[in-house]
């Protein structure tokens, strides 16, 4: 079964999306954006779901997931606004695919098999 990972600092989302996704995958939720860098370098997660407003932080991070595991699919949702914009169109070549919210899951979850089968 194949692990997805979930990140935000929201704890109700992660359990939503948790209890959404578990009867397909092995799910892992966290607040913790640190913990998220550990299981994709120990190869413990197999997609990542990160829930966060793209900054100059989160790009960092999601680069050095990226270096850390070229082929781990990253999927990124968040609030679409125009402070956001600038952001996104460089975090648009580190992450697989951005869903804004308020985001459809039967969207997300057909697109997660997708994205697995290309890492």
């Amino acid at each position: 079964m194949k692990r997805v990972v979930i990140y935000s600092p929201d704890f109700s989302l992660c359990y939503s999306l948790m209890m959404y996704l578990q009867t397909y995958y092995r799910v892992i939720a966290t607040t913790d954006i640190e913990s998220v860098s550990n299981l994709i370098c120990n190869k413990i997660a197999d997609l990542v779901i990160i829930d966060a407003e793209p900054d100059s932080e989160l790009i960092s991070k999601c680069a050095k997931f990226k270096n850390c595991r070229r082929d781990i699919p990253i999927i990124l949702t968040y609030v679409y606004t125009n402070k956001s914009k600038e952001s996104e169109s460089k975090i648009k070549d580190i992450v697989d695919e951005i869903f804004y919210k308020p985001f459809d899951l039967n969207e997300i979850t057909s697109k997660i098999p997708e994205l697995l089968s290309h890492s």
